[in-house]
């Protein structure tokens, strides 16, 4: 399966995204 580049991208902003809220959900519960 062949990903463009563009939306390779889009995906990596995507996942990055999700990763951050994550995080954030994560230490905001820690405190």
């Amino acid at each position: 399966m062949a990903i463009r580049l563009e939306d390779k991208k889009a995906i990596v902003a995507e996942v990055n995204e999700a990763a951050q809220a994550a995080l954030s959900a994560v230490v905001a519960d820690a405190r």
